[in-house]
């Protein structure tokens, strides 16, 4: 598929994929949204990469929505596009590969709801995040109501979400909203050095590991303790689990397989 909004590449069994409207400070659209779906459900039947690296072309990751462009579009056009653009990261939550995003500049209203579906988060120093929507008579879409407390507490979550406070990159690596502030000249670099890591290690092992933690949280305590101890014992038999014994033993790099 040809991507009008998207860049998207693979290399090395790592794939990458850039918001590229840095013009508009890669806001979402209808088709930008339709895009982001479309790749994410390629992304899930995919079964030759392991790791994902998500950022941008241009100094701001995503403004989101644009509220001054709403204002002056259809109730019905500005409904279908929040709908698409929730559909679209809901899809991006599905994927069961590790996604790493590196962030930059804005990241405010329906961008933050995208990059929290990630599981690594990189900021540089001067990326600020908001959730802009409380002031424009909204209420806050793409799951951002529901991600944003379970990653930083309700309390913090409150501010961003009610009242509409923005919150600086320091900030956002105190709360744990980013794993690591670095300078915006590393910060690709920096994302895709920690893919290549994570590229390394076994599909299996990252994939079900990912769903102990996301599915995990979701149940009560005891059954999630029961899933992680269920997906333990299946991946015992596993190729991977046994390479990985054999180069232990062997004192020779790992060749993980995925199987």
């Amino acid at each position: 598929m040809k991507y009008q909004y998207l860049k998207v590449w693979i290399e090395e069994q790592i794939l990458y994929v850039l918001l590229n409207d840095p013009e508009k400070q890669n806001q979402f659209n209808s088709q930008m949204s339709q895009e982001l779906k479309s790749i994410a459900r390629e992304i899930i039947e995919m079964n030759d990469i392991k790791v994902i690296v998500l950022g941008s072309s241009g100094s701001d990751f995503s403004m989101g929505l644009n509220h001054s462009s709403a204002t002056v579009i259809p109730e019905d056009e500005s409904y279908a596009t929040v709908t698409l653009a929730s559909a679209a990261i809901e899809e991006w939550a599905r994927i069961p590969y590790p996604i790493i995003v590196a962030l930059d500049g804005q990241c405010s209203s329906i961008g933050l709801s995208l990059a929290c579906v990630a599981d690594i988060r990189y900021a540089t120093d001067t990326a600020f995040f908001s959730v802009p929507e409380s002031t424009w008579g909204l209420v806050p879409a793409g799951g951002i109501t529901q991600r944003l407390p379970r990653l930083i507490g309700k309390g913090p979550a409150m501010s961003m979400l009610l009242g509409g406070e923005g919150i600086t990159a320091s900030q956002a690596l105190t709360l744990g909203l980013v794993n690591k502030v670095i300078s915006s000249i590393s910060l690709w670099e920096d994302a895709c050095r920690e893919a290549q890591r994570l590229a390394k290690l076994s599909t299996l092992s990252m994939q079900f590991t990912k769903e102990c933690l996301l599915r995990g949280s979701e149940l009560p305590l005891e059954q999630a303790l029961r899933l992680e101890l269920d997906i333990y014992m299946l991946l015992q038999t596993s190729h991977d689990r046994m390479e990985g014994v054999h180069a232990f033993l062997e004192k020779r790099p790992l060749q993980f397989k995925g199987e």
